[in-house]
Order: C-alpha cells, then sequence, then structure tokens
C-alpha cells in the first residue's frame, strides 16, 4: 500500500463501526494520502482525511504516481 492506491474497508470494519452513527464507507473506495509504518491516511468521499490501520484496508487498484 503506497500514496495514491485506492483502498477498501475490509468486511471486519463493518463490525467495528458497527454501533457509529457516522457514516460508513465499507463499499466505497477511498484514496491514500500518506502511510507511516503500520498507518494509513485516507481521503473519504465527503473530504474528510482520517488516520487508521493497515490491516484494516486492501487494496483495490494501485496508484500511478508519475514522478519527473
Amino acid at each position: 500500500m503506497k500514496t495514491g492506491d485506492l483502498v477498501k474497508m475490509k468486511k471486519k470494519m463493518w463490525w467495528i463501526l458497527k454501533g457509529n452513527r457516522y457514516k460508513m464507507y465499507t463499499e466505497e473506495a477511498l484514496l491514500v494520502l500518506e502511510t507511516a509504518h503500520n498507518a494509513v491516511k485516507l481521503i473519504y468521499p465527503d473530504g474528510s482525511v482520517k488516520t487508521d490501520l493497515k490491516e484494516n484496508y486492501s487494496v483495490v487498484s494501485p496508484g500511478n504516481i508519475i514522478s519527473p
């Protein structure tokens, strides 16, 4: 998992977020903004940025970052 990848929450996250009143993005693809060790910073569909563990997400499509 690296910056620019599209990721999805794993199914186990549904159980973790089940009692949460906030929107659950268990089916939408999220964009990886930054990674560090076992943490990942994600951009959600509503524009918010949140940090979580890498183990809770799986890569849907690898990002294509063009470097000069």
